[in-house]
């Protein structure tokens, strides 16, 4: 029986939904989805990624480790399609799906393999993992849901961040949006894999839970504002014709 009223997760829920759409309104959001993109941004884009999106699993197993057993078994539920993929619908783990769609920009699996991480991208993972880890484990386990809000289309308006990316791809480097199998893959996937985040809250949001799980959203929410300003900064700083 959840401890938490009706009334309180609607109004937790219009916040997070209202926190999630304005993340979009930061700088570094506007800069990546408003600068032109050629082959040589988006591929410093996808292969620091990359790091960010290895750091997300680190992030995620150690939410669940300090998880009760009920949300242990919704944290394994969603890793599941990270790291395994979706056996019933044929689709792989989505770091392989990444290194696979990326060959649409000219990278290989030895691209990835050689990238070194920079200085920028390994704060924010140090970031992310020191949040995740301090303070109640309600609040290290929205710090990792706040990023599937953000890529969700239910949750922000105009859609998630992979869905506005893959349109720009698709705008500017010419790559159809269904071509695109990562981004299509978030795009469908973090919409269910959001619903977590209203699991989580009538079960545990009583007693102070909804303001734990608020102070763990708007932290991940303040570093992912950092994190894309940072990327956009590696962005611009390729050469304006793409290789």
């Amino acid at each position: 029986m959840s401890n938490v009223s009706d009334a309180d997760l609607r109004k937790f829920s219009a916040d997070v939904r209202a926190r999630a759409t304005a993340q979009f309104e930061t700088p570094g959001y506007r800069r990546i989805l408003s600068m032109p993109l050629n082959r040589k941004r988006a591929q410093v884009y996808v292969l620091q990624k990359a790091f960010w999106n290895i750091n997300r699993r680190d992030c995620w197993a150690h939410a669940q480790g300090r998880s009760p057993m009920d949300v242990k078994k919704l944290i394994w539920a969603h890793e599941e399609d990270e790291l395994a993929g979706n056996k019933e619908r044929g689709v792989e783990d989505h770091y392989s799906l990444q290194v696979r769609q990326s060959a649409e920009i000219g990278l290989t699996a030895d691209d990835f393999r050689n990238e070194k991480i920079r200085g920028g991208t390994r704060a924010v993972c140090y970031a992310y993992l020191h949040l995740v880890n301090q303070g109640h484990w309600l609040k290290g386990v929205a710090s990792c849901v706040a990023l599937e809000v953000s890529n969700s289309s239910e949750w922000v308006e105009d859609g998630g961040m992979s869905y506005r990316m893959g349109k720009r791809y698709e705008k500017d480097l010419g790559i159809p949006f269904e071509k695109q199998l990562n981004a299509k893959e978030h795009a469908e996937v973090d919409v269910e894999h959001a619903h977590m985040l209203l699991q989580i809250a009538h079960a545990h949001g009583g007693n102070g839970g909804l303001d734990r799980l608020m102070d763990g959203l708007i932290e991940a929410w303040d570093i992912d504002a950092i994190w894309k300003g940072l990327l956009a900064d590696m962005m611009e700083e390729t050469a304006i014709q793409g290789r």
